[in-house]
């Protein structure tokens, strides 16, 4: 197949949002033309839509070591690096091509991203203001301007920076990241009647990241009766998510009674815990995948006509969660196996007397502007040397880098054995309430732990949306927060959450 073709079929693939199928096929085209900077170029953007950060980084360099700087090449590249916590390197690239070219406000607010990405919101907010001074159209620099702001506190002019955008961006990915933010800050300062609303940007319309629904019958919308209904409730994008927004289903349960049929569509590794959490429901496993570039989520075992209506979970937050006084004070709904639980107690026990707190510290997906709610392991490291509790590792993934600096360290951590961490959530619960305490960051498993009733510590960042302008945590009673006094600084969390465990188990230091 020539060249020509193959670049033909790449960008008819890219125009029809099968992003996957047009890098793959550019690259094809670019081992029949290795000297192609044209195609290279292509993959360049393509991959770093695709969030392929190494890759854009060697396309972007090789563009920039044949001679091509123009702005989005240079700030491509930059960003590159600076999602893969290259930070110096990021830094040097803009100040070296700043250094000849002053004016130019992409590499002003490309400098911005990246100290932003650090947690300095303070520096971070001086490029912005520099970027918007030489273009005051800068959508870019106005958006990242106004999240830098709601780092600061200032939610009402980050606000203002984010509806202006929200309405501006074209780019259907720039808008729904926009929108998101909006509806984020909104609930962040309260105000949940109008950021559940704003909330439906979520599904990210119009965008590679839209869930397509495979369904027959009609979505169900607010003001629609529930009583006498046979619905489906599929669960929300990230299991996370999923865990987090079940906390309605005892509410919706209720309202459409036992002469209706509810069917719950989750992940399929939540599928035993939900059947035995909702007994009054029908729980099976929705699949979700990538089909000629389309996200699609069908529902293999459901019945056809089983149903007269589906939705989102999430989709009821407006009806269940208008104000903070409609969260549960005892919102536990997820319920562990119990002849599991005592399996994991009774293992507990064997390892020691002590206390067991469980810990996690990161999640599987990255990027420098999600790693920076996350302390590195390293802040761990004080916490970790406490002596009178028995720390487990709960963290699902590769986590063998952490566990050999841990040991090397002198920081004992015990692996629980026979359980996978990551795919057998059932039984990850059941671990979880063997624990004495769970401390870790907002994560899949921290929320299985808190929606079973574990006394959880949340690492979070101060006025995090979800604490919906509480200083608590709403979602779930058994939560303490621990927030870093500024993302810049984590350690600050873990020092808190030390006092505190210090107090709780009476544990001293080792020196």
């Amino acid at each position: 197949m020539s060249v020509e073709l193959l670049v033909a079929q790449a960008a008819e693939a890219e125009a029809n949002l099968d992003l996957p199928k047009a890098l793959n096929t550019y690259e094809k085209a670019l081992e029949l033309a290795p000297e192609s900077l044209d195609i290279t170029l292509c993959l360049a953007f393509l991959a770093f839509k695709l969030s392929m950060w190494p890759m854009a980084e060697k396309f972007y360099a090789h563009l920039i070591t044949h001679g091509i700087h123009e702005m989005p090449i240079i700030t491509g590249y930059a960003a590159s690096l600076r999602e893969q916590s290259k930070y110096d390197e990021a830094v040097d690239v803009l100040k070296t091509v700043l250094g000849q070219r002053p004016e130019e406000a992409t590499l002003w607010e490309g400098l911005g991203t990246v100290m932003a990405a650090q947690g300095d919101s303070d520096n971070a907010l001086v490029f912005f203001n520099e970027a918007l001074r030489l273009e005051p159209d800068n959508l870019h620099a106005r958006f990242n301007r106004g999240c830098a702001l709601i780092d600061q506190g200032e939610e009402t002019a980050g606000l203002e920076e984010l509806a202006a955008c929200a309405d501006a961006f074209d780019d259907p990915d720039n808008r729904a990241s926009a929108q998101i933010a909006y509806a984020q800050t909104l609930l962040a300062s309260g105000d949940l009647e109008n950021g559940w609303r704003a909330y439906d940007s979520r599904e990210r319309y119009g965008t590679v990241q839209q869930v397509h629904y495979s369904l027959w019958s009609r979505r169900w919308r607010e003001g629609q009766p529930l009583a006498n209904s046979n619905l489906l409730v599929s669960a929300e994008q990230g299991l996370g998510d999923e865990v987090l927004f079940a906390s309605i289903l005892p509410d919706l349960i209720r309202d459409i009674g036992p002469d209706s049929r509810l069917t719950l569509g989750v992940e399929p590794r939540l599928v035993s815990l939900f059947q035995r959490s909702f007994p009054d429901a029908g729980v099976i496993a929705h699949r979700t995948q990538t089909i000629n570039g389309i996200l699609q989520r069908s529902f293999p075992d459901l019945e056809k006509n089983a149903t007269d209506g589906w939705a989102i979970m999430g989709d009821f937050l407006p009806l269940y969660r208008k104000r903070i006084s409609d969260f549960p004070p005892e919102n536990i709904y997820l319920k562990p196996d119990p002849a599991r639980v005592a399996h994991w107690r009774a293992q507990m026990v064997a390892i020691s007397a002590r206390p067991k707190v469980g810990i996690l510290w990161k999640s599987l997906k990255s990027g420098a502007q999600r790693d920076r709610y996350f302390p590195t392991f390293e802040d761990w490291s004080d916490l970790l040397k406490l002596e009178n509790v028995t720390f487990v590792n709960l963290q699902y993934g590769d986590c063998d880098a952490e566990m050999a600096w841990a040991t090397a360290n002198n920081l004992t951590i015990h692996h629980p054995q026979g359980i996978d961490l990551k795919d057998d959530l059932d039984d990850v619960a059941a671990l979880c309430a063997a624990m004495d305490l769970v401390i870790a960051p907002s994560n899949a498993t921290s929320n299985i732990a808190a929606a079973c009733g574990v006394h959880t510590w949340f690492l979070s960042p101060a006025r995090g949306w979800l604490q919906l302008g509480q200083t608590n945590y709403p979602w779930y009673p058994t939560v303490r927060l621990f927030a870093p006094t500024s993302l810049a600084n984590w350690k600050s969390a873990l020092d808190q959450a030390q006092d505190a465990l210090t107090s709780t188990f009476s544990a001293p230091c080792r020196d």
